[in-house]
């Protein structure tokens, strides 16, 4: 049918009347977004400090504990999005493997995995050739990274700084079967990380292409986050699958965003039974909106960072607290750009008290180390190596 189009009443033009004083329009803009941002700074502080009521810990026995805190690892999964019970997801389906190298010490190996249905990520593999079997562990890379810088297979594996220093190939030396899962952050460069937007989209910052997944999964009813941590509980699905494995000892090793999932799987998946968090644990209220020594989220291009009920319920001493009676590291450096050394040390004393008052002191410790956003400390794998024997 013929459209018929409105006929417009007021041609483009100068006003119609005498204008109003720019500075006093910008002055009332100004006014109206500082009173938004200090009534939603108010009512985050007021989330942060009632979250303590929301969690009823019984610490009179493990089997009590474990009871208590179990409804909030399920809000922690609604929160996320996505996630499927071990025991609910298919058949774990692997493809197009191929060798990236072999050595006296290990074989490398790189394939496509299945998430779950519709979704695919890819996976790198480190085999010890030495007799095992061998504890897992899942290594997970970073913010824009790979599971082959994680493992020590690309150029910057050693940087000085923001570097992995080949978590895969020393944790191989160290006696583990590894398997390294990619969360996607962007493509379309050579460089070890992303740094760049997606191809067609130049005119965005390198973050557009995970920030544009996080709005789809939001809008699909979860987080990228939530899709994440899938990917690397299937990674988890594989290493106890694998005959070279031995059963039931499987762990995670993750710097940076890699500490975030080093803290969030295990709080998901009560199969993995030892976690090193490097280069992430904080005080998370302060991280997410400062202020903060570092960078707060708020003030960065990083949307992936914020869930619905964070701050209301899961600071990072919370999450620990999902993760006992199961052991738990925080590897820290002093001269961490990223992260504020001393908050960390503030939020570890919190995330302790669940221990000591499960009377498992030892289950939890805290890694100091005097670099930077680096996870090189060799007592990350003795820790690893003691509590996965």
């Amino acid at each position: 049918m013929d459209q018929q189009f409105a006929a417009i009443e007021q041609p483009a033009g100068p006003p119609l009347v005498e204008t109003v004083d720019p500075e006093a329009v910008d002055a009332r803009r100004r006014e109206v977004y500082t009173s938004y941002e200090a009534f939603l700074r108010g009512r985050l502080a007021a989330l942060e400090r009632a979250r303590p009521s929301l969690w009823q810990r019984n610490y009179g026995s493990i089997e009590a504990y474990l009871r208590s805190v179990e409804p909030m690892r399920q809000r922690l999964k609604e929160m996320l999005g996505f996630w499927i019970e071990p025991e609910q997801r298919p058949q774990l389906r692997t493809w197009g493997h191929e060798t990236l190298l072999e050595t006296d010490e290990l074989t490398a190996t790189r394939f496509s995995l299945e998430v779950m249905p519709g979704l695919q990520s890819y996976a790198v593999e480190l085999v010890p050739k030495a007799p095992g079997p061998h504890p897992g562990l899942l290594v997970q890379h970073g913010y824009a990274g790979t599971p082959e810088l994680a493992c020590g297979l690309t150029p910057k594996a050693n940087d000085e700084d923001y570097s992995y220093r080949s978590i895969g190939v020393r944790a191989v030396r160290w006696g583990f079967h590894v398997v390294a899962v990619h969360h996607p952050t962007g493509y379309g460069t050579l460089n070890d990380w992303v740094d760049r937007p997606l191809p067609g989209y130049e005119q965005f910052p390198m973050q557009y292409g995970k920030n544009r997944l996080h709005r789809m999964a939001i809008m699909a009813g979860g987080t990228l986050f939530g899709l994440d941590m899938m990917a690397s509980s299937r990674g988890i699905d594989l290493l106890l699958e694998r005959a070279g494995v031995a059963p039931g000892r499987g762990g995670v090793y993750g710097l940076s965003q890699g500490g975030e999932s080093a803290l969030f799987l295990p709080a998901l998946d009560t199969r993995v039974q030892a976690s090193v968090s490097s280069a992430y644990f904080n005080t998370r209220f302060l991280k997410l909106i400062g202020p903060h020594r570092a960078t707060s989220y708020l003030d960065s291009p990083e949307e992936d960072k914020f869930f619905s009920e964070v701050i209301r319920c899961f600071s990072d001493c919370d999450l620990v607290s999902l993760i006992a009676p199961r052991a738990f590291a925080v590897e820290a450096g002093l001269h961490d750009s990223s992260v504020d050394f001393e908050k960390a040390q503030d939020e570890f004393t919190r995330a302790r008290v669940h221990y000591e008052r499960l009377g498992i002191p030892g289950q939890v410790e805290f890694i100091p180390h005097a670099g930077g956003h680096i996870s090189a400390t060799r007592r990350a794998f003795e820790f690893l190596q003691e509590k996965l024997k």
